[in-house]
């Protein structure tokens, strides 16, 4: 009878513990992030907007200066980072928060306002993206330009409805730079399903909840072996 009850024990020890452990590790979930630069009016004062592109092309004296504000993008899905639109209101804030995904302002947090106007702003994307399928597209109002280890595969730099862009790659990684130009007033537009980004996971330490849940297993079991040590 001892063997069988100790058997039984043992049995929902390892049942609770291996519980325990696979709530704590599914709590962690991966993360991706996009990094971005805003520059407020570059498009009027640095850029002829008589031209057919308002798009600064690779290299433009825009870049090198100091940006009004870098800002990061973070979620769950790469395919998701990129989804900004005026949907909310023709301003910064609502534009870059219009997909629901964590907005954190590393430079220039003061912009992140309703008072920011989008008309005339240029913005900058860069890092390296792995792009597994074949086909990604882009959803843009107004200009943009993407590279792809430097050479650009959406060259589409001008004033523009919204306008959907398909573009074939083959798979694997590359560097990316995205150039987005908002000009001559609402709507705003840039969405893209392509993975921008290259996964950043997130530390393996379990949360609070985790410590928790693990802890009350451990106790669980330290009064099962202690009821079998002393009964």
């Amino acid at each position: 009878m001892e063997t069988l009850v100790t058997k039984i024990r043992l049995a929902v020890f390892v049942t609770c513990m291996a519980f325990c452990l696979a709530c704590a590790s599914t709590l962690h979930a991966t993360t991706f992030s996009v990094s971005g630069e805003f520059w407020s009016a570059a498009t009027s004062t640095l850029v002829d907007e008589t031209a057919a592109a308002y798009v600064p092309v690779a290299g433009s004296a825009v870049y090198s200066t100091t940006p009004d504000a870098i800002f990061t993008v973070t979620g769950t899905d790469p395919t998701t980072l990129v989804n900004f639109t005026d949907g909310n209101g023709y301003d910064l804030h609502d534009f870059l928060n219009f997909g629901g995904n964590p907005v954190s302002f590393v430079t220039g947090s003061s912009f992140d306002s309703t008072a920011t106007y989008l008309d005339d702003t240029l913005y900058q994307f860069q890092g390296t993206t792995t792009l597994t399928a074949a086909t990604y597209t882009f959803t843009h109002d107004d200009g943009l330009v993407l590279y792809l280890d430097g050479v650009p595969v959406v060259n589409e730099p001008a004033p523009t409805a919204p306008s959907t862009e398909s573009l074939t790659v083959t798979p694997g990684t590359y560097s990316f730079t995205l150039d987005y130009a908002e000009v001559d007033g609402p709507g705003a537009d840039l969405i893209t399903d392509l993975p921008l980004t290259g996964p950043v996971p997130t530390t393996v330490i379990p949360e609070p909840s985790s410590f928790l849940m693990l802890g009350s297993g451990l106790a669980a079991a330290a009064a099962m072996l202690r009821r079998r040590l002393f009964n």
